[in-house]
């Protein structure tokens, strides 16, 4: 059962927009991940390959935290209206080092020509080839940030993306 958070100030209107957290085990956090996504997806009319491109998206992301950061991950969606239309997602973990996240997430550069196999293969043997699939997939509406996770004090860091729209 995932936390919801709704920001309200008192004798304020309703918020138009709510966040739900869902703490991800992990030792499955990339399948559990997949799942929380198809589920809000479908619920809100996103193509199958919306879902599809978006269950690769957050599979990626989660498989990443598992490998490189600390516990606990997380898997944070934000809502927005009276629908509760799902906006934005974020997975987020307890270690505060972005390192070369950000760079990796933009867009891919291009040192050479399109057709230079030399610069092909030598981009391939980087790492961040993942994040780099992240940017693709979300047609570059993803960013990593600061943040904390709920269950830990402390700064951590968190990757989001936009969701396709229905």
């Amino acid at each position: 059962m995932p936390a919801s958070i709704a920001a309200r100030r008192p004798g304020a209107a309703a918020c138009p927009w709510t966040v739900r957290i869902w703490r991800l085990p992990g030792d499955r956090a990339e399948h559990r991940a997949r799942d929380i996504v198809r589920n809000l997806l479908a619920g809100a009319g996103i193509s199958a390959e919306g879902i599809a491109d978006t269950e690769l998206v957050v599979a990626e992301l989660a498989t990443n935290g598992i490998r490189h950061a600390a516990p606990p991950y997380e898997l944070r969606v934000l809502f927005a209206g009276s629908r509760l239309r799902p906006i934005w997602c974020e997975l987020a973990d307890a270690d505060p080092f972005l390192g070369r996240i950000p760079e990796l997430l933009r867009e891919p550069s291009r040192n050479g020509e399109p057709d230079d196999l030399d610069t092909l293969i030598a981009g391939l043997s980087l790492g961040g080839r993942g994040l780099s699939l992240v940017h693709a997939l979300t047609a570059g509406r993803c960013l990593a940030y600061p943040t904390s996770t709920c269950a830990r004090p402390g700064v951590g860091k968190a990757i989001g993306f936009a969701f396709p729209e229905a």
